[in-house]
């Protein structure tokens, strides 16, 4: 049975193992956290994403899956090596690749003659090539070939993601490498693209780039609807109809992406352009009017109010999106502390967010409940887009509520609903600025 390590479990890696194991591979999966390696080894994911733990539980029970600290023995018996780092960034949406470049050297020791190694991580274009020099470096007899594959995850749908992936695209420098990808993967149901490390990597980049700049798009059309009277949400869906953009265009208006996938390659183009000499006006451009989008929010708010002074919010939704965990890097966080900044006292709930991570916010109180966060403030924010908002009893909200505002950015609720109960509404593109709200 052929043996694949996996290095690196956090989503990606977890991910990664638990798909692999789940397809008939003996996977060991490695992580220098000895704490998260045995909660792995009791099928338990290091963060939320739906179905991951029942698939690792599984792969334990089976045999398949394994988990260790320990990198020799992880790496002993394979000659398939999956480096599936979740990429860190800072709060700048700067790389850091300390961890990778030392796995690099960590491994060179440990390699069969012919291994194959996959790099699955986000990381800037010629790393591949960079991780290689790094293995051949610590060990010139070291015998290996090198690909990149751009991973395909999608918080909150991971698992489908991996098996069936949108853009299967193999990054390899020669022919036989890139077969022998292919048949590692052969067991996905799906058609592989070839081409070069440094276009399967600027590929990801190009992606990332392309959505980022559409929700760009979206939210200034959206922002000329509120000011002229039209609805974004109306006009993105007769975009939609034109066969050069498509109905899966990202063109709802709301808020800006946050840090994470999308900002990180943001700034790796950037500075790309910067080191080459080439100028990215589009990007540059996309970057800076992302940096304001989530301005909106406070400065609709303080449109209304006048000032944010001793007002009373409640937030929902505190995670970087639906389906998962994690607040590292969440859109919701940032409008939080802009709002505390201007003098507002926040309450928030999240119906999954990592208790953990809440542990460092000071910033607000958490509630265990929507109605709790809710109870005695002036405006209800709707952040974070999870499915279960659309079902709270707003009737029950509009009684406990100071004032009968819901502010809805992401244009998820049904404002003639709202109007009904007796609130006022706001969403954002929808060509209202207060529509029949009386507070």
């Amino acid at each position: 049975m052929k043996k694949v390590c996996v290095i690196g479990i956090w989503h990606q890696g977890a991910v990664a193992a638990a798909c692999l194991a789940d397809l008939g591979y003996t996977v060991v999966g490695v992580d220098h956290d000895s704490v998260r390696i045995k909660y792995l080894n009791m099928g338990k994911a290091p963060l939320f994403e739906p179905g991951l733990d029942e698939l690792l539980s599984k792969g334990i029970k089976t045999g398949q899956l394994l988990f260790t600290s320990d990198i020799k023995q992880g790496m002993s018996g394979a000659r398939d090596i999956i480096i599936a780092f979740d990429t860190p960034v800072d709060e700048s949406d700067e790389v850091n690749l300390t961890e990778i470049f030392s796995t690099a050297r960590e491994i060179a020791p440990y390699l069969l003659p012919d291994t194959l190694i996959i790099v699955t991580a986000q990381v800037p274009v010629g790393t591949c090539e960079q991780i290689a020099s790094l293995i051949r470096e610590t060990n010139p007899q070291s015998d290996f070939d090198i690909s990149y594959i751009p991973e395909n995850l999608r918080l909150g749908e991971a698992i489908e993601r991996y098996k069936f992936p949108e853009m299967p695209v193999i990054g390899a420098n020669c022919m036989e490498t890139l077969k022998r990808v292919e048949r590692l993967f052969s067991r996905l149901p799906v058609s592989w693209m070839r081409m070069s490390l440094r276009s399967a990597e600027m590929t990801k980049h190009a992606l990332n780039a392309f959505l980022a700049v559409s929700i760009c798009f979206a939210n200034e059309i959206g922002n000329l609807c509120d000011e002229i009277g039209a609805d974004a949400q109306q006009v993105a869906k007769g975009l939609r109809l034109e066969p050069r953009i498509g109905p899966k265009a990202m063109l709802f208006p709301g808020l800006g992406f946050s840090g994470g996938t999308l900002a990180r390659d943001m700034r790796t183009l950037l500075h790309l352009g910067d080191r080459v000499g080439c100028e990215t006006m589009v990007i540059d451009g996309a970057w800076e009017a992302n940096q304001r989008q989530n301005l909106l929010v406070v400065q609709k708010l303080r449109k209304f109010f006048g000032s944010l002074e001793d007002l009373h919010a409640g937030v929902l939704g505190l995670t970087y999106k639906p389906g998962t965990s994690t607040l590292r890097r969440s859109v919701s966080i940032e409008i939080i502390n802009d709002m505390v900044s201007q003098g507002a006292t926040v309450k928030a709930y999240d119906p999954m967010a990592d208790r953990e991570e809440l542990v460092i916010h000071k910033e607000f109180e958490f509630c265990e409940d929507a109605y709790s966060a809710a109870e005695g403030c002036d405006v209800l924010v709707l952040i974070t887009p999870w499915p279960e908002f659309k079902q709270l009893d707003y009737q029950r909200i509009r009684t406990v509520m100071r004032r009968p505002l819901i502010f809805d950015p992401q244009n998820m609720l049904n404002p003639e609903q709202l109007f009904q109960i007796g609130f006022a509404y706001l969403g954002v593109g929808r060509g209202m600025t207060m529509i029949k709200g009386v507070i």
